[in-house]
């Protein structure tokens, strides 16, 4: 591999299925950038870290919305002696362990402004111009000012991180919440079946037109993780996993139902008023 970063980036992206970068800091910070065979126009869900080690280069690349990611080294790891891989592997141990750590502190921290923000909020207005045009109703979620608020709680009832609904329909979630396996319940509690989908107007209008218990995962990388979560604390249910009718949102869906021993719809509504 001669020791090139870029040929390194390209192969752990094509093994994740992104595009990589069109530049690299070597800084080890999170850089994200728009990936156009995954991301919509404006968004940009594909990630890298990278860091100069002296002797290579090395970190990873992922991918907010599919919830996948892949370290890469611009050396293969066959080109190390034995000591430069116990070092490098404990080079990374100890990075997973430092990101861990930082992760926590960062959940932790985001747990305390989620409940600030969501106890001062309001109950959301019905008139609220997304809610009108996407045409649902409130489902548990609140208001404060013109920004909707979608409360992320874990399986155990936790708050755990807000998504922020602008009147425009721009989306962004409370820095450092966590996410991953946590999601937002609309109905009772499932007896039978639960459905599960991507964002809030597709699980609220599922629930509508079913009256069936729905839960929001938020993006197409999440409906594994929370088809996880729901099947551990609901071991006997049916899961169905509602997909977004796109390629990611297809093979997401897939991969949560298999997951779970579960099914997936694609939910056409275009017949609904």
């Amino acid at each position: 591999m001669d020791n090139d970063p870029s040929e390194a980036i390209r192969t752990a992206c094509a093994e994740i299925g992104t595009t990589p970068p069109s530049s690299i800091i070597f800084d080890g910070g999170v850089h994200r950038y728009h990936c156009p065979l995954t991301d919509k126009p404006g968004e940009k869900n594909a990630w890298y870290k990278a860091c100069d080690n002296g002797d290579s280069f090395g970190g990873t690349v992922g991918h907010w919305r599919l919830n996948i990611k892949r370290n890469w080294n611009s050396r293969s790891r066959q080109e190390f002696t034995q000591a430069e891989r116990i070092e490098y592997a404990r080079r990374m141990n100890e990075a997973r362990e430092k990101e861990q750590a930082e992760r926590q502190q960062r959940h932790a921290t985001a747990r305390k402004r989620a409940d600030v923000h969501f106890n001062v909020s309001q109950p959301a207005d019905p008139h609220h111009p997304y809610l009108i045009k996407k045409g649902v109703a409130v489902h548990g979620i609140r208001q404060n000012c013109g920004t909707l608020l979608i409360p992320i709680r874990n399986a155990a009832g936790v708050l755990t991180s807000l998504q922020y609904l602008e009147k425009d329909g721009s989306k962004k979630f409370l820095y450092g919440g966590e996410i991953t396996g946590c999601y937002h319940a609309i109905g009772g509690k499932p007896v039978d079946s639960i459905l599960i989908a991507e964002g809030y107007a597709t699980a609220a209008t599922i629930f509508e037109i079913t009256g069936q218990p729905t839960a929001c995962a938020f993006n197409a990388g999440n409906l594994k993780p929370v088809a996880l979560a729901i099947r551990d604390k609901f071991p006997g249910i049916t899961i169905i996993i509602a997909a977004d009718c796109d390629p990611v949102g297809i093979r997401s869906a897939e991969a949560a139902a298999a997951a779970v021993g579960g099914s997936v719809v694609i939910p056409d509504f275009s017949e609904v008023a």
